[in-house]
């Protein structure tokens, strides 16, 4: 009797890796050592974020997000902390930090509760402490 394996369903996808977006954006952007990876628009900003694969259809974040305008990006660029308002030059935004934020908020996991909300929880339920039992 032969197995034969089957084929590999084109739904499922790779997951997004920081070191593939990381590539991506220092290919589309030119390196100096005073502005490492960063875009002085909003634009350009978009256009290069679009590419992220962090960002794309298949990805965990992409449902917890709502970018389907210009405003849904600037919002979304601001509350990454990765947009400088300070220069004279207007805005600039910093590319690599936006990429670190979007990657953390697709893949980092929620604080662990301290052992002290476990053990009131645990009392709260039973009364008492259980006895540990070996």
């Amino acid at each position: 009797m032969t197995v034969e394996g089957r084929p590999r369903s084109t739904s499922f996808s790779s997951t997004p890796t920081f070191s593939s977006d990381l590539a991506k954006l220092k290919s589309s952007l030119p390196q100096s050592p005073s502005s490492p990876c960063t875009v002085s628009s909003y634009k350009e900003a978009i256009a290069i974020a679009s590419t992220f694969d962090v960002l794309g259809n298949n990805s965990t974040l992409t449902p917890k997000l709502k970018l389907t305008s210009e405003d849904d990006w600037i919002d979304f660029f601001q509350k990454s902390g990765a947009v400088d308002t300070t220069s004279t030059s207007g805005v600039n935004v910093n590319m690599e930090k936006f990429l670190r934020y979007c990657f953390d908020m697709a893949y980092k996991m929620p604080p662990s509760p301290s052992n002290r909300v476990l053990r009131e929880h645990v009392r709260g339920a039973s009364g008492t402490v259980p006895s540990l039992s070996i």
